[in-house]
């Protein structure tokens, strides 16, 4: 089975962050976040990945060959103008080749067992990744029948007992691939007209999974994974008396001496200066906290500081 990274959307909740460094390769302790989903189709036995590409594109395709998995193949496939989910794997279907697709949303954090996906694959469906709803206020949910067909959909906020989130994972059968168009099409239509047909199924997998899709919950991602431990890139520099709690400091990054970080993120080249104060904050691109500074709150970027809670 061939693989598809789907790594094409705009990042429209990570503004503004997202109009600096593309979603799927912003740095999670070292490794870009489209990282795990690389991972996961390698696991899966996907020896070929397709990963569609438009906002910057080169950032992207950068962060996918570094994170590559040893004996899986990338093709890139560009999309001037953006074709939705639907669209993307259509356009992709001369790279990726005959057969189903096993498709992943490069925005989220995950370990996930998806042996039971691949074994429920159907040429004539769509099969989803699922996990039990951590929280159907925040994100849309489904509801599924007793046989693991999905009965509806759920927006987010609604009441819905017994809820499933949909994981970014999916198996797209190989007929199912075949009538894709190359054209602009989201996804929730065909799955719509699957589902209505009964071919839209869903299985449960297990293991770790996060969301990252704003700035307030990729700092919530790295700051979860710190568990409260620091984090330093080999090729980040620190002076003396730095102290570093629950906090990562990224590739190329410097931080001043006696210079003090709590529950933070400092990357893509950011400096902290000496002796600087830097609380809940995530600090991203050619950025100086002055010396003595301090910054509490805040999403940091080139020419812009906004506070992290209006970051949405």
């Amino acid at each position: 089975m061939n693989g598809m990274l789907l790594a094409a959307g705009y990042g429209t909740r990570m503004e503004p962050l997202s109009s600096w460094i593309a979603k799927p390769a912003l740095e999670v302790l070292g490794e870009p976040l489209l990282a795990s989903a690389l991972a996961s189709l390698a696991r899966a036995g996907c020896a070929r990945v397709v990963i569609n590409l438009h906002r910057h594109p080169s950032q992207v395709a950068r962060a996918a060959r570094g994170a590559r998995p040893q004996r899986t193949s990338l093709r890139f496939s560009f999309e001037p103008a953006l074709l939705g989910g639907a669209g993307g794997l259509g356009h992709a279907r001369r790279l990726l080749g005959p057969g189903p697709v096993l498709a992943a949303n490069a925005d989220v954090w995950s370990k996930l067992d998806l042996g039971p996906l691949l074994a429920a694959s159907d040429e004539d469906a769509i099969v989803l990744a699922v996990r039990p709803h951590p929280d159907p206020s925040r994100w849309a949910s489904l509801v599924l029948s007793a046989d693991g067909r999905v009965e509806r959909f759920a927006r987010a906020g609604a009441v819905t007992p017994g809820a499933w989130l949909y994981t970014g994972f999916q198996v797209v059968g190989s007929r199912v691939m075949d009538a894709l168009p190359d054209t602009h099409a989201e996804l929730v239509p065909v799955w719509e007209g699957l589902r209505e047909r009964g071919r839209l199924l869903a299985v449960a997998v297990a293991g770790r999974w996060r969301e990252a899709g704003s700035p307030k919950a990729y700092l919530r991602l790295v700051m979860d994974l710190l568990a409260g431990a620091p984090w330093v890139h080999a090729s980040a520099t620190l002076g003396p008396g730095v102290v570093i709690t629950g906090s990562a400091v990224g590739a190329g990054c410097r931080v001043g001496a006696a210079a003090r970080l709590d529950g933070s993120v400092i990357t893509a080249g950011a400096t902290v200066g000496r002796g600087a104060r830097v609380e809940n904050c995530l600090i991203a691109g050619a950025v100086a906290i002055p010396d003595g500074g301090e910054v509490r709150s805040s999403l940091i970027l080139p020419q812009l500081t906004v506070p992290l809670e209006a970051s949405q």
